[in-house]
């Protein structure tokens, strides 16, 4: 077994510097990439297949799944800025 046998998931993420900004500037502009995708083609798909398939809501969720690529960027983008802003307070008080 490793080092860090008795760390949790948590744990070992802080370890190697990661918090709840970067996992959430990591989640938003992932989500916010692939939103659109999943969107176009379950788009597409409603209209190949009509509204609704094997009881799914296709033209609905890929409406959803477009408009939240706006959110998902925001909020990824906002994670980005307060690093940033954490990085800038941190160099100014070592300076």
């Amino acid at each position: 077994m490793g080092a860090s046998q008795g760390l949790s998931l948590i744990e070992s993420l802080l370890l190697h510097g990661w918090s709840w900004k970067s996992l959430g500037a990591v989640l938003g502009l992932c989500c916010g990439i692939l939103s659109p995708l999943f969107g176009a083609i379950l788009t597409a798909l409603s209209w190949l297949e009509g509204p609704r398939w094997h009881g799914f809501n296709l033209q609905r969720d890929g409406t959803v799944l477009l408009f939240l690529t706006t959110a998902f960027l925001i909020f990824g983008a906002h994670c980005l800025d307060l690093i940033d802003k954490d990085n800038t307070k941190r160099v100014q008080k070592v300076n």
